[in-house]
């Protein structure tokens, strides 16, 4: 009875610390922290090699460094834990009691507000968030906080309008700021002719795990940035159900 209750405790055990794991390891995922991952998964690895083999001089520096290491880690990487620790108590921001209709409401706001700028040729720079914080971009524009709607987006992006440089930062049912700066991507890979607002797109896809649906002015095109994947030339029916598709995971 006792190894069957410890069998169960243990499972138990696995599954609470398989959870927090997970919700850490999402937290951090295209951020700098991954690497305070594969840094502790490298050291946790060379420490069992070395006491298999008996290496007991390194055993002993890899023990005192893995201290230190820890301490480096808190300092250096304070904003991404601070991140990381406050998303164990956080879902996904589309599942804070938002149904798949209103959802969909929310992304068909977005894709009508793309598709009539994307006809009159008038640039826009949209980034929705998902998981990741977006504070400091956040704080980099102008707070807004206003139900989202096809209209608003469009008074924004309008040429003469004072916030209509810059990104907007989409969260749920709301748009939280405007004229926000956005990371340039430096990434080799892009095409030279690549103008700066796909640039931006790009630099915040790849910095967290926001959707950055992009029009450009020249020609009208829509895209949209994932992961620092750049798709272009989308049909409003195209960055539709991409979006969807998305939000689904």
């Amino acid at each position: 009875m006792f190894l069957r209750f410890l069998n169960a405790r243990t499972i138990l055990e696995i599954i609470i610390l398989w959870a927090v794991i997970y919700r850490v390891l999402v937290s951090l995922k295209g951020t700098r922290g991954v690497y305070i991952i594969r840094g502790i998964i490298v050291l946790i690895i060379s420490y069992f090699i070395f006491q298999k083999l008996g290496l007991t001089v390194l055993i002993w520096l890899l023990t005192n460094f893995f201290a230190f290491y820890l301490i480096i880690i808190v300092v250096i990487f304070q904003p991404e834990l601070r991140e990381a620790l406050i998303k164990l108590g956080q879902r996904h921001i589309f599942y804070k009691g938002l149904g798949k209709e209103e959802i969909e409401k929310i992304l068909r706001e977005i894709v009508s507000a793309v598709s009539i700028l994307s006809r009159k040729k008038i640039g826009a720079l949209i980034a929705i968030k998902r998981e990741m914080g977006l504070k400091d971009y956040i704080e980099s524009g102008v707070m807004v906080n206003a139900d989202l709607s096809s209209e608003l987006l469009q008074n924004i992006f309008h040429p003469l309008a004072p916030l209509h440089d810059g990104g907007v930062i989409v969260e749920g049912p709301k748009i939280v700021a405007a004229s926000c700066l956005f990371p340039h991507s430096d990434s080799l890979n892009l095409e030279k002719g690549i103008g700066m607002r796909h640039r931006s797109g790009i630099g915040l896809s790849e910095h967290s795990d926001a959707l950055v649906v992009i029009v450009s002015e020249e020609n009208g095109h829509i895209s949209l940035a994932i992961n620092g994947q750049l798709t272009g030339d989308l049909t409003s029916d195209d960055l539709l159900t991409i979006l969807k598709g998305q939000l689904s995971k």
